[in-house]
């Protein structure tokens, strides 16, 4: 099942769920994922001072 497949199932599952315990679950298990890894924030932050302003395709060159 590819990607999308799976987010789709999953956004089609979450539209039927009728257990207020469940759905808080979610939201809470949401809420500890809203924050980017520090390691993503550090590339963002390399990126933004990459005096090139060059446009990156990959996180590869932003490690290179």
């Amino acid at each position: 099942m590819s990607f999308e497949h799976r987010k789709i199932e999953l956004i089609n599952w979450i539209t039927t769920i009728n257990n207020q315990d469940l759905l808080d679950k979610m939201e809470n298990l949401k809420k500890e994922n809203d924050t980017l890894p520090t390691e993503i924030l550090d590339l963002l932050n390399k990126s933004s001072n990459d005096s090139k302003k060059s446009i990156h395709t990959s996180a590869r060159d932003l490690i290179s």
